[in-house]
């Protein structure tokens, strides 16, 4: 069932293109009129494309989209099907008379997962063209090939996937937030307890705990290297705010992964968090920040209790009928 999440912000819409098949997928957030962005780089394996327009000493102060995609690294051809919407549709920014678009991109390592086809121009475009205030969470878009627990290889992981959530200040003042998890590590619940991750074998459902059968372990130890993870963040507000500012609510609202997640930001991941700012309004920073962060946590956890193990993994739903 298609919810709001993000989408309940006024310019945002989201187009989602999903093979299920493939096992993979492309999420395009669109920002109608434009939006200032800024990014924090939460791990150490980021896939990219076009991010460097969002350092503050950027010139560039302005971008129309954002797309996210599986594939990894080929799954960054996927930004060039949304540059060709938006030239079609007229949108970008004004060089001289010549409109550009300016579409970061960044992509998950799903190619375990799906069947070793990667999204492309015409999977995004496809999304462009289903752009909507509909959202789709678990195992869409995105997500579609997205996988979490993987400290002992994709046989004992589960399916991670996408999750949006929304909140109003007292003020009036949104926020948005849109998740593709597929993380190293296990997923938590408010009581730190897993809700999905690495299982002790294929066909169990008890869960390892990564990160305690990582601090069991020495220095000389033979830790599997797993560096095919990355959790995706967008955090939108409809408050007013230039791309320093931004940067630092991106940096806040990592503390969302860090909740959920575990372990999190580690080597072995690749996380991005970006930060939009779509409106004028006028907020604090820090409010925005904080409350950013308990949008991405309970985010997280929604993308893993709505995804669809598509018949390979398990998913949170399955183990949820087997107990």
């Amino acid at each position: 069932m298609p919810v709001t999440g993000i989408s309940m912000l006024d310019n945002v819409l989201v187009g989602e293109c999903t093979d299920k098949v493939n096992r993979t997928g492309v999420s395009v957030i669109y920002f109608e009129g434009g939006a200032v962005a800024g990014v924090y780089k939460y791990g150490s394996a980021t896939s990219t494309r076009q991010i460097d327009s969002l350092e503050a000493s950027h010139t560039v102060s302005r971008i129309d989209a954002i797309t996210l995609s599986g594939g990894s690294a080929f799954g960054l051809d996927a930004g060039c099907g949304v540059m060709r919407w938006l030239k079609e549709n007229g949108k970008g920014t004004d060089v001289r008379g010549i409109r550009i678009p300016v579409v970061p991109t960044a992509a998950i390592f799903d190619l375990r997962f799906s069947t070793g086809l990667t999204p492309d121009c015409t999977m995004s475009y496809r999304a462009c063209s289903a752009l909507s205030k509909d959202v789709h969470e678990g195992s869409e878009g995105a997500g579609t090939g997205a996988t979490v627990g993987k400290i002992n290889g994709m046989e004992s992981a589960m399916k991670g996937g996408v999750g949006t959530t929304y909140d109003k200040l007292s003020n009036g003042t949104g926020i948005g937030v849109y998740v593709v998890v597929n993380a190293f590590g296990d997923i938590m619940d408010k009581n730190r307890k897993i809700v999905a991750g690495a299982r002790k074998e294929k066909s169990s459902k008890e869960f390892i705990d990564t990160s305690g059968f990582i601090t069991g372990h020495t220095a000389d130890s033979k830790i599997p290297q797993i560096p095919e993870n990355t959790t995706l963040c967008i955090v939108a507000t409809d408050a007013k705010f230039d791309k320093s500012s931004l940067i630092t609510i991106a940096r806040m609202a990592s503390a969302g992964i860090a909740r959920a997640i575990s372990p999190a930001g580690s080597s072995f991941d690749g996380d991005l968090v970006f930060a939009v700012s779509c409106g004028s309004k006028s907020e604090l920073i820090d409010i925005v920040g904080d409350v950013s962060s308990r949008l991405v946590e309970e985010a997280i956890k929604r993308a893993v209790m709505h995804a669809d193990g598509l018949g390979v993994l398990p998913s949170y739903s399955d183990l949820k009928k087997k107990g």
